[in-house]
């Protein structure tokens, strides 16, 4: 029974993974678009012209979209490894 445990535990901390990284790609994208909008983040201006802040275009705080899709990646190996470890531990749990 633990292996099923393990299993299961397993496949959801990679779909956990997954999830968290494509929700901040999501958002950071989101965020990249709203720099070049008329308005900007905060009313200023956010074109090419004043309040262009182009360190955040690849990424500028550390966290950019190469390493969250990096993470993704991972996420889903994990998530992918789970699932085959699971349904054969339950093939074998299942023989009499």
């Amino acid at each position: 029974m633990t292996q099923i445990k393990s299993a299961y535990l397993l496949t959801v901390v990679g779909v956990g993974i997954m999830g968290i990284t494509v929700v901040l790609g999501a958002v950071r994208a989101l965020m990249f678009r709203a720099m070049f909008r008329p308005g900007g983040f905060n009313g200023t201006g956010g074109g090419p012209g004043p309040g262009f802040s182009g360190a955040r275009q690849f990424g500028g705080g550390g966290f950019g979209f190469g390493l969250t899709n990096y993470v993704t990646i991972l996420g889903l190996v994990i998530a992918i490894v789970g699932v085959v470890w699971l349904g054969l531990v339950l093939r074998k749990a299942s023989k009499p």
